[in-house]
């Protein structure tokens, strides 16, 4: 039995040494085909790797170029005819912008119109185009103002969203957002400039502004100011909400603002209506009345004393 087990291992080892050479033979056919390969590939890699870092070399070396240069100090800009001068100056100088700045450079665009956008003046960034080699196409959407808020001496401009605008850069001749102005004796806390100026007198006055704009009352009637003190003051006392001053210091009371109408009040149609009625009688210029009051179905006046 011993002698047995003992002839089998000696087999098994008779039988592995015999493999040794053929398996010696194939991994040695292998390394030959193999090893020219494999140092082909690596040859391949390498050239490849040279090659792309060899042209981003080249690529940024160009962009770096002053062809493909742009900077904020040499824009262009069509002004619209209610702003003036000093805002072409002051947009090529904007503080986050240093230097110039590649026209191929990464999220150029997105960074550009970033900066813009947090400027005062301007509402949005409508579109930026790179324009080959070294030029951008920017189109912005501007604040424009709306109406000018008067507190005794002091004036102030909103845009038609009530947001509060720096008055240095606007015009304020031959424009049509000066008249007629906004006035009240009370105001809420002034905002920052960019924000929005959440004062339901001035709301109610822009409203009633913008009303009167698009059907050239204003005008018609020689409306110079919208008072707005009486706006949502708590309380029915009986007095006018809003005030209508024509240049011949006639009252034209006006009541409630269509944003906090009271039911029993006309629409602001109605009491156009109303004073177009009146007008028909004392004429448009409304220099023999002392007021005129819209509010209800049957308008009331008076006239000045002799």
């Amino acid at each position: 039995m011993g002698r047995l087990k003992i002839k089998n291992f000696l087999n098994h080892i008779f039988l592995f040494k015999s493999l040794v050479p053929s398996i010696s033979e194939k991994l040695h056919w292998f390394n030959r085909q193999l090893y020219p390969f494999l140092l082909k590939l690596i040859g391949v890699i390498c050239i490849l790797i040279f090659t792309i870092w060899g042209l981003k070399k080249v690529w940024n070396t160009l962009a770096d170029l002053s062809i493909f240069k742009v900077s904020p100090a040499t824009l262009t800009f069509n002004l619209p005819p209610w702003m003036n001068d000093r805002f072409y100056e002051d947009i090529k100088h904007v503080e986050a912008f240093h230097g110039q700045y590649g026209i191929y450079e990464k999220d150029i665009t997105r960074k550009i119109a970033k900066v813009y956008d947090d400027i005062v003046l301007v509402k949005k960034v409508d579109v930026i185009q790179r324009i080959f080699p070294n030029k951008l196409n920017i189109k912005f959407t501007m604040r424009k103002p709306f109406a000018l808020i008067k507190k005794g001496n002091i004036t102030y401009l909103v845009d038609d969203e009530c947001v509060l605008l720096p008055k240095e850069y606007y015009k304020f001749s031959d424009v049509d957002y000066i008249s007629p102005y906004i006035q009240s004796r009370k105001l809420s806390r002034l905002p920052l400039l960019g924000k929005e100026w959440n004062d339901k007198k001035i709301k109610a006055g822009i409203e009633l502004v913008r009303f009167l704009r698009a059907n050239n009352i204003h005008k018609l009637f020689n409306i110079v100011s919208v008072d707005v003190t009486n706006v949502h003051s708590g309380g029915y006392s009986g007095k006018s909400d809003i005030i209508l001053w024509t240049e011949n210091n006639t009252q034209i009371r006006w009541g409630n603002s269509s944003l906090f109408k009271r039911p029993e009040e006309l629409t602001d149609e109605e009491k156009l209506q109303n004073l177009l009625s009146i007008a028909k009688i004392e004429g448009t210029s409304l220099k023999q009345m002392e007021y005129i009051d819209v509010r209800w179905s049957k308008p009331v006046g008076k006239r000045w004393r002799n």
